[in-house]
């Protein structure tokens, strides 16, 4: 594959074309999403045992913490969260499928490897909610934690990042989503050059195949060669016509010359017969 016939100045401009659509999706999608605020904590998962080393007692932290990560998207886990006093607005919808579904996308948690920290962030339209949800949680987690795991006394678990959450809402990150939208569209662009080298954008959208050089002179030689057979069949045409006209010439009759001679042998014959 010739790189000249990739990077010339039709598909740079098909390339630029479809960044910048690309990038005003992008735009047009973060501008018309529901802006959201971001309340983040952390805890750490602490086990203790008297008997336990140091790697055994980190790999149990970890196994814990990462049970409770799981413990946070479960049923009863809400339900004790919202029965907590931190003035919740409970708006995840009626049915049970739908509680679940808004509370997932509300709520990320993502553990910090071999670490035993649990982040949990919370995104909320209103800020004060984002950070009442975060604090419920976390409060749900210390408190309740036993009722998830068989460690008994010997698990603890420790706030570590308090719920915070900034002025400026999280969702949508207009600079982060342009930057995408700008990579997405070079991707898009270079890939559709590298697979249609010799096809016009605006031919490819409204199905109009692009005809190379070749295939244009090809096409003239093919109109030029018709024009010719088509004067050869017409001077042909021409020339039987005029044969034509010849023959009729020569089958009709010398005109009569002398009408008086007709009469007199037509009355003639009329005396006789009578």
């Amino acid at each position: 594959m010739n790189p000249e016939n990739i990077f010339n100045s039709k598909n740079i401009k098909t390339i630029i074309f479809i960044t910048i659509i690309v990038i005003i999706l992008g735009l047009v999608i973060s501008l018309t999403q529901l802006p959201k605020y971001k309340s983040s904590a952390k805890l750490l998962v602490i086990f203790s045992q008297e008997d336990a080393t140091s790697y055994s007692s980190a790999q149990t932290s970890n196994y814990i913490a990462g049970i409770l990560n799981e413990v946070i998207y479960s049923d009863s886990f809400v339900n004790s969260v919202f029965k907590s006093n931190f003035d919740l607005d409970n708006d995840l919808g009626f049915t049970q499928v739908d509680r679940m579904k808004n509370w997932e996308t509300m709520v990320k948690t993502k553990l910090q490897e071999n670490k035993g920290i649990i982040v949990i962030d919370v995104y909320h339209k209103n800020r004060d909610q984002a950070n009442n949800f975060a604090q419920a949680i976390s409060y749900t987690i210390i408190t309740n934690h036993s009722l998830y795991h068989g460690s008994g006394d010997s698990i603890a678990i420790k706030m570590i990042s308090t719920p915070t959450s900034p002025q400026n809402w999280a969702k949508p990150n207009i600079p982060q989503n342009l930057l995408l939208s700008l990579i997405a569209g070079m991707f898009i662009g270079l890939t559709f050059v590298i697979i249609f080298p010799e096809q016009e954008l605006v031919n490819f959208i409204f199905g109009k195949k692009a005809i190379s050089k070749d295939e244009t002179i090809s096409f003239q030689n093919a109109i030029e060669k018709n024009i010719e057979d088509n004067e050869e069949l017409y001077d042909e045409a021409i020339e039987n016509q005029s044969a034509q006209e010849e023959e009729n010439k020569e089958e009709i009759p010398a005109p009569i010359e002398n009408d008086d001679e007709v009469k007199e042998e037509n009355d003639e014959n009329k005396y006789y017969n009578w």
